[in-house]
């Protein structure tokens, strides 16, 4: 299975607004390494008005201390098969577009989530976890990072 925007199009009236926020998760996801970013860990909240946004994030871990694990929670990656190709950067961007966001948020959105390089490192740095585990999820984040910037 992979993402299929059209499902939320389809599902929820609040699409442009909530799309953009699902983006930057997933981009989130990718970049910290949470191969445990499966549909179930993405949910819609009811307002009191009766309509639907998206939820809070939650379950974020980096599961790649823990387990060999893949990118993505999702048999195909991002995207279906005949449109997950090329680097990863370039299938964001695809997704991106699949899911009717503008070309600006989406380059918001991923400098948005590699501007954080100098708190990262703080953050990991001032965990703890052993120096094997930090110096691991710093190279992690450090080869993701590469990948996400043009």
């Amino acid at each position: 299975m992979s993402i299929k925007p059209e499902l939320m199009k389809k599902h929820l009236p609040a699409y442009k607004i909530e799309a953009p926020k699902l983006f930057k998760l997933l981009l989130f996801n990718y970049l910290y390494s949470n191969g445990d970013a499966h549909f179930k860990n993405f949910s819609l909240l009811e307002t009191p008005m009766g309509d639907y946004r998206l939820s809070p994030a939650y379950d974020l871990l980096n599961t790649r201390l823990h387990i060999a694990d893949k990118d993505f929670a999702l048999d195909h990656g991002l995207l279906t098969p005949n449109k997950n190709k090329g680097k990863i950067l370039h299938q964001f961007k695809t997704l991106g577009q699949l899911a009717g966001i503008s070309n600006q948020q989406i380059e918001l959105a991923l400098k948005m989530i590699t501007n954080g390089s100098e708190k990262a490192e703080i953050l990991v740095k001032a965990s703890y976890l052993n120096d094997k585990s930090k110096r691991n999820y710093w190279q992690s984040y450090q080869g993701k990072l590469k990948n996400l910037i043009a």
